[in-house]
């Protein structure tokens, strides 16, 4: 479990992040038949992503990654990866609506107004998980939706709790203890990890 929520840097912004859900499961196919039976640890999904950034020219520009790989501690602490470009909706009052959610559907409220408000495959974030939504969601004459999502909501959240949907975020962790920066010649630096879920 991680130690604490540390500060991802602001600038400059990743080149190039490369995501992965890896889905558990176990495949078997019958001897006789040939026939194919897949079963999925439907609650055990987790994100991985590799981050790569832009070169870095000039020591002052990579000091703020230099002191983040340090404050990850290795593996142990976590923090936020956004998973979109750019905002995907102009909201900022949505939040849980009804305690005990679980499963892949998601109730909601505070939305500014009725119609669509998200598309099948945009994301949202709700107690640290990053999920996908997996069909439209249209808000109705008082602000009430329901998502539905993907992968399984493994952390029920509070009734009242926000709901991340202008820019979705991944709790991550760096995958390997080891982890740090290239330097080279004319203070040109290189900042590559691979991270995973984390939250």
């Amino acid at each position: 479990m991680g130690l604490m929520l540390i500060q991802f840097p602001t600038s400059p912004v990743p080149q190039k992040i490369q995501w992965t859900i890896e889905q558990p499961g176990q495949a078997n196919r019958g001897e006789f038949t040939g026939r194919r039976r897949v079963t999925l640890l439907s609650a055990a999904p987790r994100l991985h992503a590799q981050v790569t950034m832009p070169p870095i020219l000039g020591e002052d520009r990579v000091l703020d990654w230099r002191a983040f790989v340090f404050d990850c501690d290795g593996i142990a602490n976590k923090f936020r990866l956004v998973a979109c470009e750019r905002d995907q909706v102009n909201e900022s009052n949505v939040i849980v609506d009804g305690a005990g959610q679980f499963g892949q559907t998601l109730a909601t409220r505070g939305w500014s107004s009725s119609g669509q408000k998200l598309k099948r495959g945009h994301f949202i974030t709700v107690g640290e998980q990053l999920l996908v939504v997996r069909a439209p969601v249209i808000a109705d004459g008082t602000g009430r939706a329901t998502i539905s999502v993907k992968p399984y909501i493994r952390v029920q959240p509070a009734d009242g709790a926000a709901i991340e949907v202008r820019r979705p975020y991944a709790v991550m962790s760096m995958t390997d203890p080891k982890s740090g920066w290239e330097a080279g010649v004319g203070q040109n630096y290189a900042v590559t990890f691979e991270c995973e879920e984390a939250f």
